[in-house]
């Protein structure tokens, strides 16, 4: 099962059980901020690269609606600028994507009144670049210098698997299918989170 991008791409990831979430912060760091972001974005890179084993990721990139509205926008830079453009002075460039459209970052977003849509894109990165979005989205929470207002998920569009790291907490991959899955669960087994063991279990061993 492959993936298709538009303002609906995400509905069959959000419904599929076939889902690992796991913990990338393993404990209290507390006073020691740069051990919980590199352990953390290590952890995530790792875990990326065996759900994506490939030289290059789609990345599906969303902008926040009004980065000047964020906390501490001034202090990032953000008071003037879209989430695409300061990304691209990390790094990455959208001005190559395949696909671009509007909607919801999250498909239950509709139902929530505060929400924004946003505008997204998919862009064909190499590692290098990949890992600027990985970053960028465990330092958000924790403050970390640069960053860009972006939402980003990694996908592999044939396969029909999703990369999301959420923050420097966690990170989730999904599936539409569980074979693409089913190694991934073997081999980075005891960095799932143990909340969603059982959720995982029946999905994964039945």
């Amino acid at each position: 099962m492959t993936l298709s991008f538009g303002p609906s791409w995400q509905r069959e990831l959000w419904a599929s059980p076939f889902s690992l979430r796991f913990q990338l912060d393993d404990g209290d760091y507390f006073g020691r901020y740069v051990t919980k972001f590199t352990n953390s974005f290590d952890r995530a890179r790792a875990i990326a690269r065996m759900a994506l084993p490939t030289e290059r990721v789609v990345a599906v990139i969303g902008a926040y609606p009004d980065p000047s509205r964020e906390i501490n926008a001034e202090w990032h830079g953000w008071v003037t600028g879209t989430g695409f453009e300061h990304l691209a002075n990390l790094g990455v460039s959208t001005d190559a994507a395949s696909d671009r459209w509007r909607g919801y970052w999250h498909p239950d977003d509709e139902d929530d009144r505060d929400a924004e849509p946003c505008d997204q894109c998919a862009v064909s990165l190499d590692w290098e670049k990949a890992d600027i979005l990985i970053w960028n989205q465990v330092a958000h929470d924790l403050g970390v210098a640069p960053a860009a207002p972006i939402f980003a998920k990694l996908v592999d569009v044939e396969r029909g698997v999703c990369v999301y790291v959420y923050d420097d907490r966690g990170m989730d991959v999904t599936a539409l299918t569980k074979e693409p899955l089913s190694q991934l669960y073997i081999q980075a087994n005891d960095w799932l989170l143990d909340y969603d063991r059982a959720r995982m279990s029946a999905a994964f061993e039945a």
